[in-house]
């Protein structure tokens, strides 16, 4: 299933602020999703309705949204298994304004 991917304005900051490498790995998964489908990339519910997206250590936290669109709201590097909860609070605050 084909996705349009969009990112908050504050997340293409946050993003600005990763190493080449792991800016690249991101635009890579997201052109993925917009032009092979969201099931050749790995995503997992978290709660309600937010979900991510892991590319190897970074981690991409969004909803879907009507008319087959992705909204990215926070991206980090994950350092542990678990997605702290700061995290999906800090998604559900903004993803909850769009």
């Amino acid at each position: 299933m084909f996705f349009k991917v969009e990112i908050l304005d504050i997340v293409n900051s946050e993003i600005a602020e990763l190493q080449q490498e792991q800016q690249d790995l991101l635009k890579s998964e997201y052109e993925l999703i917009e032009t092979k489908g969201i099931e050749f990339v790995r995503v997992k519910h978290l709660q309600g309705k937010i979900f991510e997206i892991k590319s190897k250590e970074l981690c991409s936290l969004f909803r879907y949204q009507e008319g087959k669109i992705i909204l990215i709201g926070v991206v980090f590097v994950k350092k542990t298994q678990k997605t702290p909860k700061d995290k999906i609070k800090l998604a559900k605050q903004r993803l909850k304004e769009m």
